[in-house]
C-alpha cells in the first residue's frame, strides 16, 4: 500500500513538472499571524542587505548521499526576492540593497537551499539578522523548511517564503522592535547610518 501511495505521488509530481506547475503557494500568499494590538504594516523603512556573492550563489542539487551538483538557479536571489515579499507584509517599505530609502532597519539575509533528487524535496535554512540602520542589534531570527515533493525551478521562492514566515513573525513580536515602534521609528543620524551600513560590505548594483 505504501509503495502504491509513493508511486502515485511521484506520478502526480511528474505530471506537475511536465506542466511547469508550482507545487507550493507563491510568496505573496504566505500570510503572517497577527501581532496583538498592532495594525500591520509597521510604518518603517527596511533595507535588505545581500552581498553579490550571496545573490549569485547557485542552488545545489543533492544527487546522492555523497554527490552534489550546482544548478543554474540563483539560490541567493530567490532568498532575497522572497524576503522582500514577506517582510513587506510587516513593514511599509522594503527594498533590496537600496540605502537611498534612508532605512530605519537593516536586515542581513542568511540562508542556503538544496534540492534532493532522491525525494524531490527542497530543503532550505534561513535567518534574518536585524539592526537599526545605525547598528543597534535587534536579534537573529532563524528557521528551516523542508518542502513536500516539489520542482526547484518553480518552487524555490515559495520554499524560502515559507521558511521566512516564522523569522518575520518573531521579528514583528520582538521586544526591541516594539520599543522602536513605540518611539515612532525615528530616523537615525544620517552620518551614523551611512557609516554603519558601509561596514556590511559593498552594496551590489542592480544587473
Amino acid at each position: 500500500m505504501a509503495g502504491a501511495v509513493r508511486s502515485g505521488a511521484m506520478v502526480a509530481l511528474g505530471l506537475a513538472l511536465l506542466a511547469g506547475c508550482a507545487m507550493l503557494p507563491p510568496p505573496d500568499r504566505v500570510d503572517l499571524a497577527p501581532v496583538p494590538g498592532v495594525a500591520l504594516p509597521y510604518k518603517a523603512r527596511v533595507m535588505i542587505y545581500a552581498g553579490r556573492s550571496e545573490l549569485d550563489r547557485k542552488l545545489l542539487i543533492q544527487m546522492s548521499r555523497f554527490q552534489t551538483e550546482e544548478s543554474e538557479v540563483k539560490d541567493g536571489e530567490a532568498l532575497a526576492r522572497s524576503a522582500r515579499v514577506v517582510l513587506a507584509k510587516g513593514f511599509q517599505q522594503v527594498e533590496i540593497n537600496d540605502p537611498t530609502i534612508r532605512p530605519q532597519l537593516v536586515v542581513k539575509l542568511i540562508g542556503k537551499g538544496t534540492w534532493n533528487r532522491q525525494d524531490a524535496k527542497i530543503k532550505v535554512g534561513c535567518a534574518l539578522d536585524v539592526w537599526t540602520a545605525d547598528g543597534i542589534p535587534l536579534g537573529s531570527f532563524p528557521n528551516r523548511y523542508d518542502s513536500p515533493e516539489s520542482d526547484y525551478r518553480y518552487d524555490l521562492d515559495a520554499a524560502y517564503a515559507l521558511c521566512l514566515k516564522k523569522p518575520v513573525e518573531d521579528l514583528l513580536r520582538s521586544p526591541g522592535l516594539a520599543t522602536l515602534a513605540g518611539a515612532g521609528f525615528k530616523d537615525p543620524p544620517v552620518a551614523a547610518a551611512d557609516a554603519w551600513i558601509r561596514t556590511l560590505g559593498p552594496i551590489p548594483r542592480s544587473r
